[in-house]
């Protein structure tokens, strides 16, 4: 022991490559279940390379030094389940809802690229460090390879096209865009893994899609296909991960040799057999818990944004959801019909109590348990769903300890990388969160991130995502309509001024926009639609109409002048 702390000391003194140290911490070993106070981690070049107690370091100039007193630190959360070709907006599944004639899906798409930065900043800023994207595209993956020097960037594990035996029609020829391609024989099924090699995929997907009336007739017909894809995915050292949702796909599927089922059995109880069946395989599971809900919310016009939430995600998605039943009201019509009656509000019911149920029933086996949330499902946020998730979980009855096993070392189990991150451990790589209490006590305690250490650099928390005048405008645009007072007041400065075109002065400071602007959270139908909008610079021109005073709406015109990263100047004019 003496020698390996004498051999860190050397290379810590020798070299001015070490990034940062976190001195008289408490450690919160999810592998162990221990917490070990008063200890010092050690990272430099991006990976952890000591965990002790009682060590002295003379430490380089420029190294990052942290006092860890009264405070804990975590392995940095997993999202096990996300998807990068989705948004979380309205537009992103046109197979769910079709609004291409109002929104592209080749614009959606283009946005998400776009974006995909900005959606990854996000991730980090609330301590979510490594992301699996259970499926993308061609074109995905080779973005995915960009972000890997980002230090500020979680690190991406992903697939390529999911592999199934069902496409729907909008993705259909989409060329390096498609996120699907169809199974169809076995040998074409062992071409389509070959064809993901060279892209350097992090594991296979597959869709276990049934369209069949008799489910486990339909099961069994497209068996084949699975088990040539699981067994030459295999062959190729890649693990497998599948989607399926019914019982017996889920069983047929591990019963294959699938490494990871990426959804909740919710059609069925599951029994002792099932469970053994993943024991005895080693399969990790994440549940999902929330996104089939999130579905019934937004396409029947009840979703709820939280104030977390709306400071999290991104401001555009947001946006799309809180604009519903626009842009056709017709349609939407239809779906909040169906998303109300008594048959579909019975099958949401079955199927939450069947996947609470059956994650209480893993969970109790020993089965392995990743936290994963489907983002960018219609609803379900990039970043801000994860904690939506985690209290599904917990009421489903995890314990906090089985929530940051699931989080973290469980995540990386799903995708073979227990040994490279997912603890704190020499060797792993250093990502890692300080926490200023203890996360074990409440899941609260999650969001109370001193810093975040990604790569082995450490951030403030606040200091990954840069909102543009747009996002801030936008931001405080979708707080007005979700009618929540504080995240409407988040983008303004303290000293804001705003104005009656052209330079009448009406207010000034937030304490006084705070009391000025209460009809927010009174006005029932309250609603501010965006018509136009033009950014220059660091001001943003909106045109707007403004319904919930009368029959008929205000029309006016807001200019935000945006300085410092807040919002200090507003103009009106009716």
């Amino acid at each position: 022991m003496r020698l390996f702390s004498l051999l860190i000391m050397l290379a810590v003194t020798q070299t001015s490559t070490a990034q940062v140290l976190i001195k008289n911490v408490t450690v919160v070993d999810v592998e162990k279940k221990k917490l070990l106070t008063g200890y010092t981690v050690l990272a430099q070049e991006g990976k952890i390379i000591a965990v002790d107690k009682g060590k002295t370091y003379k430490l380089p100039e420029g190294i990052t030094v942290i006092d860890g007193t009264g405070k804990y630190i975590v392995p940095g959360f997993t999202d096990a389940h996300v998807h990068f070709f989705q948004s979380g907006g309205l537009f992103t599944r046109p197979d769910a809802i079709d609004l291409r004639t109002y929104q592209p899906h080749a614009k959606e798409l283009n946005w998400v690229h776009n974006n995909m930065d900005d959606l990854l900043r996000r991730y980090s800023s609330v301590g979510i460090t490594q992301v699996v994207d259970v499926g993308a595209s061609n074109n995905f993956l080779t973005q995915r390879d960009s972000f890997t020097g980002k230090k500020y960037a979680p690190t991406i594990s992903m697939t390529g096209p999911l592999l199934t035996t069902y496409v729907p029609e909008p993705y259909k020829k989409l060329g390096n865009e498609a996120p699907f391609e169809i199974m169809l024989t076995e040998e074409g099924v062992r071409q389509s893994v070959r064809n993901q090699l060279p892209l350097h995929t992090d594991f296979i997907k597959i869709w276990y899609i049934v369209t069949d009336a008799d489910v486990e007739k339909g099961a069994n017909k497209n068996l084949p296909l699975v088990k040539a894809a699981i067994d030459e995915a295999h062959k190729n050292n890649l693990r497998v991960a599948v989607h399926a949702t019914e019982r017996i796909t889920a069983q047929l599927a591990v019963e294959a040799g699938a490494d990871f089922l990426v959804h909740s059995v919710d059609d069925e109880l599951i029994n002792d057999a099932f469970v053994q069946l993943l024991l005895q395989h080693k399969t990790v599971l994440c549940p999902t818990l929330v996104v089939g809900g999130n579905y019934g919310k937004v396409l029947g016009n009840h979703y709820h944004f939280t104030t977390e939430e709306l400071a999290i995600a991104n401001p555009t998605t947001i946006a799309s959801v809180l604009n519903y039943p626009l842009p056709d009201t017709t349609i939407a019509a239809r779906y909040i019909k169906a998303m109300g009656s008594p048959m579909q509000k019975a099958r949401e019911e079955k199927e939450n109590t069947n996947m609470q149920a059956n994650l209480k029933k893993l969970l109790a086996a020993g089965v392995t348990i990743a936290t994963g949330t489907d983002a960018g499902n219609i609803g379900t946020q990039h970043a801000s769903s994860y904690f939506d998730e985690l209290k599904a979980m917990q009421a489903a009855g995890m314990s906090s300890w089985d929530l940051l096993i699931a989080s973290t070392i469980n995540g990386a189990k799903a995708v073979g990388k227990q040994n490279e991150w997912g603890s704190i451990a020499p060797n792993k790589l250093a990502n890692m969160l300080v926490l200023t209490a203890n996360p074990l006590d409440d899941i609260a305690h999650w969001r109370k991130i001193d810093w975040v250490i990604n790569k082995g650099i450490a951030f403030k928390p606040d200091a990954f995502v840069t909102a543009t005048p747009e996002m801030l405008a936008q931001q405080q645009l979708n707080a007005y309509n979700a009618h929540d007072l504080e995240a409407f007041l988040a983008p303004y400065a303290e000293e804001v001024e705003l104005y009656t075109f052209p330079n009448k002065l009406e207010l000034k400071g937030k304490a006084n926009m705070r009391k000025d602007y209460q009809f927010i959270t009174t006005t029932p139908k309250l609603f501010c639609r965006l018509v136009n909008r033009i950014v220059e610079g660091n001001m943003v021109i909106d045109q707007e109409e403004v319904w919930g005073f009368g029959p008929k709406p205000l029309t006016a015109v807001a200019i935000y002048v945006v300085e410092g990263g807040k919002i200090t100047k507003v103009y009106f004019k009716q």
